[in-house]
């Protein structure tokens, strides 16, 4: 019975990760942010990156997230992602490596990629 339960208990975490937003990160607007302030991290995976360059930004997936991020320069961070499953997950996985994380943008909104038709 204990071992049914923790296991619940393990499912019930891992789905909290993944699918519940991080509290106080909002989504801003891509050309409303000041890239002398804040590194802008690209996790969408590389085949969907080079479609959609974003200028002065680092391109690391999230599944290469945890093993790269020594390559972020130490400042307040910005990601941009293609879903909110990709999204929560780098975010958490930033802040738990001691990052500020300081907004998010999802690429796959239609609103997204007219502003990077218009650049």
């Amino acid at each position: 019975m204990i071992l049914f339960l923790l296991l619940i208990l393990f499912i019930l975490w891992e789905l909290y990760k993944r699918y519940f937003p991080v509290a106080g990160i909002h989504c801003e607007d891509i050309l409303k942010i000041n890239f002398t302030d804040v590194e802008v991290i690209d996790v969408r995976d590389y085949n969907i990156s080079y479609k959609d360059v974003i200028e002065k930004s680092i391109n690391i997936p999230v599944a290469y997230l945890e093993r790269y991020c020594y390559e972020i320069p130490d400042k307040k961070v910005h990601v941009v992602a293609l879903n909110r499953l990709e999204k929560n997950v780098a975010i958490r996985i930033l802040r738990r490596k001691g990052f500020q994380v300081t907004g998010y943008t999802v690429s796959d909104s239609q609103k997204f990629i007219e502003e990077l038709a218009v650049k």
